[in-house]
């Protein structure tokens, strides 16, 4: 099915005729830069999934923290995190420095985000399961301040510094490649544990291991960046009240945010319950969960210049729809898995990353075209702020995620244990997690097509 809809938007903004540039735009950026700027992904990816994947199961299971109580201690941080995103987005935006605008807090978020991967799992030991829960509370918000402190200026440099349609489509390729490499590094986070034997022992290398990883990657993109041209001139900060303002002007926006919403509140239930769901459901060990989402990577890596070719011919709305429901497919197969050779996790992997690489690419390029679009149609730039807003819903969508997998666990009967200890799951636990797993990941992707089309349908002609 092509894109013949004249209301579609395609993946390449286009200005309004009588529009003067947002920003000064410089020489084409050479394939070197594409590469230094996305691999901070890799550390974006690990400080964003393994944790995620990870930290829950950590908390129940060697904390001896109840899966609610868990999920709580999880959510509430990272919802106060949403009033720091925008903050950031807007600061960045009037921020007047040697190093640039956005660069100087990346630097900062960098170090602090590396530094909290390491403090979640080398956590003290006290009496009770709430004071221990709150603890890890307070280590989120403080690692999830440095993230926003990366991730939402670096969401922003991405519309800044791309000139024209096919760059921009270029270099969201090459950071949903990296952010696929940072993903299964991330996977195989419970397999590493695993392999150096296990227990908090294991849970505190593979800290330090991932803690590095995450400071290289992320602070070779804050040098790499150092000699791209973009604009300087520094925008009027803006409050919270006249950021719901621009929002509430912002239709087109905020459909596509309901888009991103559902997709990551997905993510959050997926993460959270996965490794739950490996170990309980399909009898696979966590070091399966890297072979899987080693053989994803790959997948979407391979699959991204097909994507790009689809992209010239088919409609946004049509490449999302086939990604999502080749992703449903995917953890509908999830089931079969019981019992399997972890080989079959193979094909499996490949599929999905097949299917993730095609929706990825179309949300984020859609999400840098519809700022650049509002930038080239009011003469303003507020792409700090809505990146900021995109951040906080991504975190919000993340961190309910948490919450829903902790609060259904529970509900299940799921038993919590200390230091590891294995305890045999009630059958009605087990049917709590798939459920958890499959069926409402599925319901929350079909939600986020029924959102891009909506989206679709009232965005207007913002790309040819």
């Amino acid at each position: 099915m092509t894109s013949a809809m004249p209301a579609e938007p395609a993946l390449g903004p286009v200005p309004a005729p009588n529009a003067q540039p947002a920003m000064a735009r410089g020489l084409p950026v050479g394939i070197a830069t594409q590469l230094g700027f996305s691999i901070g992904m890799i550390g974006d990816r690990i400080f964003r999934d393994a944790p995620a994947l990870l930290l829950l199961i950590y908390m129940t299971n060697y904390l001896a923290i109840p899966p609610a109580m868990a999920g709580l201690a999880i959510f509430v941080p990272k919802l106060l995190i949403m009033f720091v995103d925008p903050l950031v987005g807007s600061f960045s935006d009037r921020l007047n420095t040697r190093w640039g605008r956005r660069r100087p807090l990346m630097l900062i978020g960098a170090v602090l985000a590396s530094a909290a991967i390491v403090m979640f799992f080398h956590v003290p030991r006290f009496d009770t399961p709430v004071v221990q829960s709150l603890y890890m509370s307070a280590m989120v918000f403080l690692g999830f301040t440095g993230y926003s402190l990366y991730s939402v200026p670096y969401l922003v440099m991405a519309s800044e510094i791309a000139h024209g349609d096919e760059e921009r489509r270029k270099i969201m390729a090459w950071r949903v490649v990296f952010m696929a490499i940072g993903l299964s590094v991330s996977a195989f986070a419970g397999g590493f544990v695993q392999a150096i034997g296990g227990g908090i022992a294991g849970y505190s290398v593979m800290a330090w291991v991932y803690g590095g990883i995450c400071l290289v990657t992320m602070l070779t993109t804050v040098f790499a960046t150092g000699g791209i041209p973009i604009a300087e001139g520094a925008t009027a900060a803006m409050s919270i009240r006249a950021q719901w303002r621009l929002l509430a002007r912002s239709q087109r926006y905020l459909r596509l945010l309901l888009v991103g919403f559902l997709q990551k509140l997905a993510e959050g239930v997926g993460y959270g319950s996965f490794a739950y769901f490996c170990l309980y459901v399909v009898e696979q060990p966590l070091s399966g969960i890297g072979l899987v989402v080693l053989a994803a990577t790959i997948g979407q890596v391979a699959a991204q210049p097909f994507w790009l070719r689809a992209s010239r011919r088919w409609s946004p709305t049509t490449l999302y729809t086939v990604g999502v429901i080749g992703w449903c497919a995917n953890l509908l197969l999830w089931l079969a898995m019981k019992g399997q050779s972890e080989w079959w996790l193979i094909p499996l992997g490949l599929q999905g990353g097949v299917a993730a690489g095609g929706f990825l690419m179309v949300t984020l390029s859609m999400l840098s075209n519809t700022m650049a679009a509002d930038a080239a149609e009011t003469g303003e730039n507020h792409e700090g702020v809505f990146s900021g807003i995109w951040c906080a819903a991504e975190k919000l969508g993340f961190a309910l995620g948490a919450l829903v997998v902790g609060v259904m666990i529970s509900l299940f009967g799921f038993v919590e244990s200390a230091n590891g200890a294995a305890k045999a799951q009630p059958p009605r636990a087990i049917l709590g997690i798939a459920i958890t797993y499959c069926g409402v990941n599925l319901l929350l992707y079909c939600l986020s097509i029924v959102a891009m089309r909506r989206f679709a349908r009232h965005a207007g002609r913002i790309g040819a």
